[in-house]
Parts: structure tokens; sequence; C-alpha cells
């Protein structure tokens, strides 16, 4: 019997859409979004399934060790309807870095610079230009690492301790 909803072996079915709720109140880690042409504009963001977000390999995703996504609302993502046809078993496969008021999204200025910000403003950088290896608390706090071994805490005061 040939059916349109199975999970495998259907029509593959990718979307683009727009995260409208991150408030998982299961705690799985899974985001609503709207797929564009699949969802129209009247559809409200309670009525959207829950999407399961892929993680990268490095994250275990079992037993509670891994960890969670780091889409908010209003982030852009790609992924497919792991139910076909149906399109109610959405899995967000990655997001699309765009420039939101005018602010790039993607928070580099360099390509050698691996940055990793929160939304509270915590950044940890590892910078590959001078070696320099960087967590900064949103309060100015920070430990740097630099290329020669050395490590700088510094206060959110200003006051400064080196390590050598």
């Amino acid at each position: 019997m040939k059916r349109r909803d199975e999970f495998i072996g259907n029509d593959f079915h990718w979307f683009i859409g727009e995260v409208k709720d991150i408030n998982d109140t299961k705690l799985f880690s899974r985001v609503k979004v709207r797929a564009y042409g699949y969802y129209d504009e009247v559809t409200d963001a309670k009525d959207l399934p829950w999407a399961t977000v892929l993680l990268p390999n490095t994250s275990a995703s079992k037993a509670g060790v891994g960890s969670t996504h780091g889409l908010l609302k209003g982030s852009w993502v790609v992924g497919f309807f792991r139910d076909g046809y149906s399109a109610q078993d959405p899995i967000v496969i990655g997001s699309i870095p765009t420039q939101t008021g005018g602010v790039k999204d993607v928070p580099t200025d360099n390509i050698k610079k691996k940055i990793h910000k929160t939304e509270a403003g915590h950044e940890i950088v590892l910078d590959d230009t001078p070696g320099n290896v960087s967590i900064t608390h949103s309060s100015g706090s920070s430990i740097v690492m630099d290329a020669t071994g050395g490590i700088t805490m510094t206060a959110g005061s200003g006051r400064k301790t080196k390590i050598v």
C-alpha cells in the first residue's frame, strides 16, 4: 500500500521559515516555525507544529548529555518535513544568517574569528588571527588566553590580573 504520509521514502519537502516560538514547555529544545508556503500568515503561532532542531554531532542528545539550540524568535531557518506531504513533523537543519535592522546577524568582522554570542551578551571568541581565546560576561568581566599562553582576567570594574 502506498501512503503519502510515510516517514521514509516519500516525496522530500524542504522549507524555509521563521522561528515564531522558542518556549517549548516540555523542554525538548524544539521551536515553532512558520514554514513559508506551508502555513499562511493568518495561522496563529500557537497552532504551528513543534519542530525538532537538528543538533551537531558534538551534542550527544542522549540521557541528559548534550546541548540546546541557539535559535531566537525571528531566526530564519531551513528544514524539511519528516512526514513529507502532511507537513506536521518539521525538522530544522540550520539557520540562515540575515541582517536585522541594519545589523549583521553573524557577529564577526573577520572569518578567522569563531564567535558564540548569547542573547544576554555573553561571548566566547576563538580568534585564529592572533591566537587569542576570550570569554566575556555581559557585565564586562573577561578571561583572555593569549598566543603566548598568558591569561588575563579582567573584572567588570576594570581591575586586571595577569597570570604568566
